[in-house]
């Protein structure tokens, strides 16, 4: 049965060519994108209580050695 090691990647929202730059580079040393989410910033103020994307995460996975 395979062991697997885990990382994530975080990134900010106006550096996704960095993001899919290191993506590519992590893919060619062997890990797999399994999942990825975004992180939310809140803005509260007088007419505004929404939310708007500050970064991504990405979980990445590999079979240990």
């Amino acid at each position: 049965m395979p062991k697997w090691e885990y990382r994530t990647l975080t990134v900010n929202r106006n550096e996704t060519n960095k993001f899919i730059d290191r993506l590519n580079t992590l893919g060619e040393e062997g890990w797999e994108l399994i999942s990825t989410f975004t992180i939310e910033s809140k803005s509260v103020g007088l007419f505004d209580s929404g939310s708007e994307t500050s970064g991504i995460v990405a979980v990445l996975k590999r079979e240990k050695e």
